[in-house]
């Protein structure tokens, strides 16, 4: 009689399991690590994971970058810390040995001329009976994140009981930090939304509460892929080219909000740490360092910062300060 061997995808998934009861959502490892259970079982059937095994992996995919293969890493190296308690003859890859996993690219931010092209833009859609529906919605949806700065993932989980017209507040209950948090809205904004939702429930008549305020053609939720190859679509219809090597993304929209912000709260002559305090609450963040990362040194920001430092110094000179 021989002994079963477990296969890597079947520790992969007690893995995930693991993860998730921990309460983790565990969604981009999870792919890479079935991709190495797939890679192990083909190439090294019931052998254990190895160094050379994991490099051989890591490496596979070719013209990436040196940073794809240390985030592969990365996530290889949390599983096999995992795995080495149940299999004495796991290797552990040393940490940073592929170098870093994340090189920080200089975001995009768009300008108001572009953020009125892309929510003006229309795509073609397919039945031809749901294009009115579906044009509006993402226009509706890159609308909503140019002026609220929400995250995308943020903005397709509002449910109808989310969306309060009358006070103009967004409820957000899937925030990345923060178990919940309101954003409070223009009226223009709240106008946009409540179009949107007359076009909607005309589609697919009167909503639950607890049902997705942005909804799919068969009426769920929206999923993440398919609205950014929409939106990668649509900016290239309106012209808006590459940048750093990479398309415009939803969530330079994000980075786009909060460097606005910051410009106003100069424009308007407001104390500055204030505005950053009040920008990290809105973004719903835990710390300001995170707030930070998506504010650029763009040229206005750049030389109102600098005006103000000068007629801080002169008023200075002027009191007979050094």
């Amino acid at each position: 009689m021989t002994k079963s061997v477990s296969t890597m995808t079947k520790k992969v998934e007690q893995y995930t399991i693991h993860r998730r009861s921990l309460g983790y959502a565990f969604g981009t490892d999870s792919y890479q690590l079935r991709s190495l259970a797939r890679y192990a079982d083909r190439h090294a059937p019931g052998q254990p994971l190895t160094v050379d095994l994991a490099l051989r992996w890591v490496t596979a995919p070719e013209g990436t970058r040196r940073n794809y293969y240390a985030a592969r890493l990365s996530a290889l190296r949390m599983f096999a810390r995992y795995l080495i308690i149940f299999e004495p003859r796991t290797e552990i890859p040393p940490p940073g040995f592929l170098g870093p996993t994340f090189r920080r690219v200089p975001p995009r931010l768009y300008t108001p001329q572009e953020i009125t092209a892309l929510i003006h833009g229309r795509l073609t859609y397919r039945p031809l009976r749901l294009n009115e529906f579906l044009g509006l919605r993402n226009t509706t949806i890159i609308g909503l994140l140019a002026c609220t700065g929400l995250r995308p993932g943020e903005a397709l989980a509002l449910q109808n009981r989310d969306v309060d017209m009358t006070q103009e507040l967004l409820t957000v209950r899937c925030s990345k930090n923060l178990p919940m948090r309101l954003i409070p809205i223009t009226p223009c904004a709240a106008e946009h939304l409540r179009r949107y939702q007359n076009v909607r429930d005309k589609c697919f008549g009167p909503p639950d509460d607890m049902e997705a305020f942005f909804r799919s053609p068969r009426g769920g939720h929206v999923h993440y892929v398919r609205l950014h190859k929409a939106f990668q679509l649509l900016c290239q219809q309106t012209g808006l080219q590459k940048a750093w090597g990479r398309y415009p993304r939803m969530q330079e929209l994000r980075h786009t909000f909060a460097c606005n912000h910051l410009l106003r709260a100069y424009r308007e002559n407001r104390n500055i740490d204030n505005a950053v305090h009040e920008l990290s609450i809105y973004l719903g963040h835990s710390k300001l360092a995170c707030t930070y990362w998506y504010l650029s040194a763009v040229p206005a920001l750049l030389e109102l910062c600098a005006n103000r430092f000068e007629a801080h110094a002169r008023q200075s000179q002027k009191g007979g300060r050094p």
